[in-house]
């Protein structure tokens, strides 16, 4: 994988998606806070902030990690370039991972009033990875999401714990 910049602005064409390794939002409540943005008809970059991609080491694709409404978005405005920041994983599994942790970690700093909503949304996509044997239920990617979803660690893993502890600690 060549050596890229941290952040970039890249062409909206120039990311792709794939849903079945790096989205599911079908299988939770949906409200206010998961509209698909079709009402929106304008991309402004300052507000829609920076799109997580990572570069694929196998067919040298970069794919969005977390921000596929506001690249849908771009593409559909025709918008000149979107913010990304790369996340360094050898995997898909472990980019998957960061998407999930960079989220949490940024409903809770800047809106830790609708951190209950990122957990349910992040947590379908988590079921679905486990569930499809996406993820490799006792891999490690698997079980640093175990410490944000204990309940599914203790239904997924092959070795069961006490995952709640581990979250804990």
């Amino acid at each position: 994988m060549a050596e890229q910049p941290r952040y970039a602005d890249l062409p909206p064409n120039m990311v792709s998606e794939d849903s079945a390794r790096f989205q599911s939002r079908a299988e939770y409540p949906r409200d206010w806070m998961d509209g698909d943005l079709s009402d929106v008809n304008v991309f402004n970059d300052l507000f829609a902030g920076l799109i997580s991609v990572w570069e694929d080491p196998d067919d040298k694709k970069v794919y969005v990690i977390d921000g596929h409404r506001r690249l849908r978005l771009a593409k559909r405005v025709q918008a000149t370039f979107v913010r990304v920041q790369f996340l360094k994983a050898e995997r898909d599994a472990d980019a998957f991972v960061m998407g999930v942790e960079l989220n949490l970690a940024q409903w809770a700093f800047e809106r830790g009033d609708k951190l209950v909503w990122a957990i349910a949304s992040r947590r379908a996509a988590v079921e679905r990875a486990l569930h499809t044997r996406w993820l490799d239920v006792d891999g490690e990617a698997a079980v640093r999401l175990y410490n944000y979803y204990p309940d599914l660690g203790r239904r997924y893993s092959s070795f069961p714990q006490d995952y709640t502890e581990a979250a804990r600690g």
